[in-house]
């Protein structure tokens, strides 16, 4: 975690919202001026102009755009990127109608065309977001406007969370100390100050003034950890705990309050199940498929051409996987290998143990592979070898995003997680590609498949494909 500069709790809560505030007007205004450039451009064709008065431009409408973003909480809660994508998504959307419809209640539409509109609505989505990753990956290697936190559990759970803090953007915590009777993990008390153990939490927590308290013991009793939260409750404004659900379904969950019986009930939404949810994914991966297809086939062309030149065999490497509802496929794939790749691979393992356990573990070969052909391992270093896949896509055998299509020999390894896995068809790309890919072990992989089928949604696929692009570039993690 980063250290950052000690700033009063208090100016941060204000620093904070106002910088975010600020990069959000001058983004809306910069999609205005662009907006208003595009269609100046198209006048200048179409014999067509007009004029939006200052005040719309320059107060109204920032206005109305961070009035949404406010009721958003997306200037004071700290969460994960791809749910702060998200609620700006809709924050643009509501505050694009919004204006819409004052502008017409006032007799003002006049005032802009539709083509204004829709270009302003889409800079406007762009340039927030590109604001707002700028800014947060500035504060962020800084260490800036941080918020400090104090740790109430040292495990693997406490590991885990650290870790995705110091990867998510939409994270700005920092660690003053750690609080646990007996840690677990050997790296945390290296790291952070070791403050005392739980039974005086309370009286540590009061002394050092620390608003934010994260509590990463889910295995720890009912009984204590309530004794616990209602003793650190008073020094605190936010407690924030890890309950003992790791593993379960919880991105799309709703928690429901009985407020008469103080329970709590959580409700798990299947979005996969839904059919409407099943054809939004079909025809987004068509049409962006299909748009896809046009700068791809150039490249097919041309690696078609290298593979023949390169290695004797067919270009196209034709292999049947497991799609959806356990049925078997057809991908389509580059030939990577040379011909008789089996028997070379088995002549090889039979020759050296330690690849042979190397194949047991991750079902690859990771540093050296002797069925590959040149060509064929500069294409799997960035993924060439899948393009072909966009035609799955294209047919709907595939999806771009999805669950990994694996071989149908190893239906036995999957086991009992291959009814969800199949509950939709594989991807291109998906979490285990974009979680180090070829170094995940198979059962890594498995479980992943099986944690994104269960927490679908169309942010997910976005934020994968957006992780895909920057990892395949960088060709890590595969062989």
């Amino acid at each position: 975690m980063h250290k950052g500069t000690w700033i009063p709790a208090r100016i941060r809560r204000i620093c904070a919202p106002l910088l975010f505030i600020v990069f959000d007007y001058l983004a809306i205004l910069l999609a205005e001026k662009m907006a208003f450039g595009l269609h100046d451009l198209y006048g200048l064709l179409m014999g067509a102009s007009y004029h939006v008065p200052d005040a719309y431009l320059y107060f109204w409408i920032p206005l109305v755009f961070i009035a949404f973003l406010a009721i958003s909480q997306t200037y004071t809660k700290m969460q994960p990127i791809l749910e702060t994508v998200r609620q700006i998504f809709y924050a643009v959307l509501y505050a694009l109608i919004t204006c819409i419809l004052a502008l017409y209640f006032m007799q003002a539409s006049v005032l802009a065309s539709r083509l204004y509109v829709v270009l302003f609505g889409v800079l406007a989505l762009f340039s927030i977001y590109v604001g707002r990753y700028i800014l947060l990956k500035l504060l962020k290697v800084t260490g800036q406007l941080t918020k400090p936190v104090i740790l109430i559990g040292a495990g693997k759970t406490a590991e885990q969370i650290l870790r995705s803090f110091d990867k998510d953007l939409g994270y700005r915590y920092r660690v003053v100390g750690i609080l646990d009777d007996a840690p677990i993990s050997e790296v945390l008390p290296q790291k952070f100050l070791l403050m005392g153990t739980l039974e005086n939490a309370a009286a540590i927590i009061r002394d050092t003034s620390v608003n934010t308290v994260i509590v990463t013991a889910p295995g720890m009793e009912k009984d204590r950890l309530q004794r616990l939260l209602e003793d650190i409750q008073p020094h605190v404004r936010d407690i924030i705990f890890v309950p003992d659900l790791i593993g379960v379904p919880l991105y799309n969950v709703e928690a429901q309050t009985l407020f008469n019986e103080q329970i709590m009930m959580l409700s798990l939404r299947n979005n996969l199940a839904r059919k409407r949810n099943r054809f939004f994914k079909r025809w987004f991966d068509f049409l962006l498929g299909g748009l896809l297809c046009i700068p791809l086939f150039p490249i097919i062309f041309f690696l078609a051409i290298c593979i023949k030149v390169d290695s004797k065999g067919a270009v196209f490497f034709n292999a049947e996987r497991i799609g959806k509802d356990g049925e078997i496929f057809t991908c389509y794939k580059f030939r990577s290998m040379h011909l008789e790749a089996q028997k070379i691979l088995e002549e090889y393992l039979g020759k050296n143990p330690a690849a042979k356990d190397e194949w047991d573990t991750y079902a690859k070969l990771r540093d050296y592979d002797p069925r590959v052909t040149k060509v064929g391992k500069w294409m799997r270093k960035y993924s060439l070898d899948e393009l072909p896949q966009i035609l799955n896509v294209i047919k709907g055998d595939m999806s771009l995003v999805g669950p990994r299509p694996y071989l149908p020999r190893e239906k036995a390894d999957i086991g009992e997680y291959l009814s969800t896995i199949t509950l939709t068809v594989p991807g291109i790309t998906g979490f285990w590609q974009t979680s180090g890919r070829n170094d995940v072990s198979f059962a890594g992989r498995v479980a992943m498949d099986t944690w994104y089928v269960r927490n679908w949604s169309i942010w997910l696929d976005l934020m994968y494909l957006f992780k895909t692009a920057k990892i395949v570039f960088s060709g890590k993690g595969a062989y």
